[in-house]
Parts: structure tokens; sequence; C-alpha cells
């Protein structure tokens, strides 16, 4: 049975992609089978596959930079850098929560050790005008791996998050500490505070360019 794994975040641009192949190319090397999709993405240029969120996917999967491929894992594309509701409105859609869902699930119903869902923005982000990233997430009912940043902030939007997650009932993995670029706080002290206020959460920090940390004890002990 394949095992799913939301990979959430506390913002936009904050690290989950490079998590997400992380652990993609982590699982692969181990002798899993693994396969990542990111649902929505928003900012996408057809023009720059390589660039996007969902051609670091592929990459990572060592599929192919085509169109093709990158609707297989990401059927709803938009080219505005807006929030998704907003980015579908000006390409005259409207993102439907039900489609979402099923397109998830059946992706979860393929033969993998484990499938990665990449989610867009941050955790409570609109797709709708009715309904956010969260409440797919519950209605999933798969663990969430969130991401957050190391910069000054990042503790009140990091436990906002995990308790946006608690009461949806949404189980967490674990959360992993990506480093930011700007307003940033040293690793060392994000990491105590995070570990004295999370005491039951698998924690992980990760350098941008870090390819060394195991990531994969979090989804494997966490869920």
């Amino acid at each position: 049975m394949t095992k799913v794994i939301f990979i959430g975040g506390t913002g936009t641009d904050i690290g989950k992609t490079y998590v997400t192949c992380l652990l993609l190319r982590q699982l692969r090397t181990q002798g899993f089978s693994a396969r990542a999709i990111k649902p929505v993405i928003s900012g996408f240029d057809a023009n720059d596959i390589a660039s996007s969120d969902s051609g670091q996917i592929l990459m990572a999967m060592e599929q192919d930079l085509t169109l093709e491929n990158i609707k297989r894992i990401s059927p709803w594309r938009y080219k505005d850098p807006l929030p998704p509701h907003i980015a579908a409105a000006d390409a005259g859609e409207v993102i439907s929560g039900d489609d979402l869902l099923d397109f998830c699930n059946s992706q979860a119903a393929e033969d993998l050790d484990y499938l990665l869902i990449e989610g867009v923005g941050g955790i409570m982000v609109p797709l709708n005008y009715n309904e956010t990233m969260l409440d797919i997430l519950q209605r999933l009912g798969t663990p969430c791996l969130l991401v957050t940043g190391s910069y000054l902030g990042t503790i009140s939007h990091t436990m906002t998050a995990i308790s946006c997650l608690d009461q949806k009932n949404v189980p967490l993995a674990g959360l992993v500490i990506s480093e930011s670029f700007q307003n940033y706080i040293n690793f060392d002290l994000i990491l105590g505070d995070f570990t004295k206020m999370l005491p039951n959460i698998l924690i992980k920090n990760i350098a941008r360019n870090d390819c060394s940390t195991d990531l994969t004890t979090l989804i494997k002990d966490g869920s």
C-alpha cells in the first residue's frame, strides 16, 4: 500500500520543493519506489520548465522535462505568480477541491512505496473562496511534513501552522527547518527553541544545497 505524505509549508518560497526533491532522491537511492506530484502551481512558465517547481520534481524523478510530463504531476498550472485562487480566477477558472482530491487519490492508488504531494503556498492558502489547502489535506487523511524557515518570525508562523493542523486532526509527520536568506536567524537557536516547544516532534534542519541530511527518517518514523 502506498504511503502518502503531504509536504506543506508555513508560507510560500519556504523550501517545500527542495525538501520534496531531496526526499525523492533519498528514497529512490534507498531502493524505494517513490514519486511526487505538485497538483497546483502558480508562476509557471511553459517556456522555462526546468526552473519551475514541477520541473525540479521531474528531474528528481529522472523524467524528461516535457510539458506532457508536467501535466501529469501538475494539472492546475497558472502563469501568474499569485495565490492559487487569484491566479485561477485570472485564467478564468475555479479550482475544485473535489477534483483536486480525486487527482491526489488516483495517484495514491498506484503501486508505489511512497507518494509525496507537495502543496502550494502555505497550508492555509485559499484554493477558492470556500476551501483552503488545509481543507484538502484534512480530506486526504495523510500526514503532513511541515517545512518552515530560519527567519525572524518563524516561531510564530510555525506554531500557528501546527495549531491549524491539530485543529483539523492532521497528523504531523515532522518539521523541517529550511535555511532562509532574508532575516536569517542562526539554525542552532531556532532548532533549540523548537526542540523545547515541540518535544514530541521529529525535527531536522537543512541548509540550502544540503543533500546529506537524511530526511527519510521523518516520514518513516513520524507517521
